[in-house]
């Protein structure tokens, strides 16, 4: 049984217009299957965790962007571990987290995909706590300039314009030099049982992901995958413009170029803890919020998916 939960605003309604096209497929295909139309994220968190608790064996299948995935997965999280399986079927803006899963950013094809698929994949997820936040991510949690950029692109209008052309992922790059101008570089001190303490006076990218992707689609870290046991964290520090410019053009190309620049820092480990002596934005899987001065602790925890 397919449970399918839909946000109907991700991608800038591209969930709600979708949804007719796969409703006819499953018609077409004798699919048993149930739904729901979210009116809000508290809404999705509720409706699935009490669903999630009255049938534990059904296939909850989310329609919508990454940030709609970090909500379900919060709803089976938290306060207690629930023990279900989670389809996907993307339809947001940037789609990190599908690029990584190899699932099909065609709502058909990704459902097809999904149908054809019998037994559930575990995948990693980062689970992170501060003072006032818990929580866990199927993409990356990033501050500073990482996390400037995803705030600034949430609250544009040009996002909007441009999830109406199916180009969503490019209102990050948009967004690009004005989160530049804005964001200052910062102090964080890195600790994990795996490597030696590290501090970072002048950090200016710090991204700890679950996978290769961020930004709509960009590869911070093409080696990481997301069934590999391991969270990595990316630090790069901004001392200079020109320097710091080289390293995200180094990105754009195919292989591993970028993480061989000395202002570039990485780490993989199954649990770290940062701490920063200034406030800072923080994006999870493209929900931002404040991270007050203090620590940020991370490790690794695990969900089935079906995809």
């Amino acid at each position: 049984m397919y449970h399918f939960i839909i946000n109907p605003c991700a991608g800038n309604g591209r969930a709600r217009k979708s949804w007719p096209k796969i409703q006819k497929q499953l018609h077409q295909l004798n699919v048993k299957y149930s739904y729901y139309l979210t009116t809000s994220s508290t809404d999705l968190k509720q409706h699935l965790r009490r669903q999630a608790q009255l049938k534990p064996t059904t296939i909850f299948v989310i329609l919508g962007g990454d940030g709609t995935l970090y909500h379900a997965l919060n709803a089976v999280a938290f306060p207690t571990k629930l023990d279900v399986t989670l389809g996907y079927i993307p339809c947001g803006s940037g789609n990190d987290f599908a690029k990584a899963a190899q699932i099909s950013t065609d709502p058909n094809k990704s459902l097809a995909q999904l149908l054809a698929q019998k037994t559930p994949h575990t995948l990693d997820l980062g689970y992170f706590k501060t003072s006032n936040h818990t929580g866990v991510f199927s993409n990356n949690l990033g501050l500073g300039f990482d996390a400037r950029i995803v705030e600034m692109t949430n609250n544009s209008r040009l996002k909007k314009q441009l999830n109406k052309l199916h180009l969503g992922k490019f209102a990050y790059a948009a967004c690009f030099f004005k989160a530049l101008r804005c964001q200052k570089a910062f102090e964080v001190t890195v600790v994990s049982p795996d490597f030696p303490a590290k501090n970072f006076s002048h950090a200016f990218l710090c991204t700890i992901t679950d996978q290769a992707y961020f930004g709509g689609g960009v590869a911070l870290f093409p080696k990481a995958r997301l069934d590999d046991g391991n969270l990595t964290l990316v630090v790069i520090e901004k001392k200079n413009l020109l320097n710091f410019l080289s390293i995200f053009l180094l990105m754009l190309l195919p292989g591993t170029y970028h993480l061989q620049a000395r202002s570039l820092s990485f780490y993989t480990t199954k649990q770290l803890e940062l701490t920063t002596t200034a406030p800072q934005i923080i994006q999870v899987n493209g929900e931002t919020f404040t991270f007050p001065p203090g620590d940020l602790r991370l490790e690794i925890k695990q969900q089935k998916f079906i995809f």
